[in-house]
């Protein structure tokens, strides 16, 4: 699956790109990523993406397809204590 979710304009977020572990590796998530990109891409958005630095295979992926990296930046997850 694929789909976008912010969209500050001119750009356009590609967002949760999944691809079930049986099926990986057949170019469903490429084919998924260049359908959004020619959808931004008619309504003259620009897509951007983002992704954590430990997920290399999505990295090679997303620079395979032409995207580039930009900017990195730190997130940090608080989850409350129970």
């Amino acid at each position: 699956m694929a789909g976008q979710r912010m969209f500050p304009q001119p750009y356009a977020e590609i967002s949760a790109v999944c691809t079930h572990p049986d099926f990986r590796g057949r170019g469903l998530a490429a084919d998924l990523i260049q359908s959004q990109i020619h959808r931004m891409q008619s309504i003259a958005a620009i897509p951007f993406l983002h992704v954590l630095a430990e997920n290399i295979a999505a990295i090679k992926l997303y620079e395979k397809l032409g995207f580039e990296k930009r900017k990195e930046f730190i997130v940090y997850t608080i989850e409350p204590v129970l």
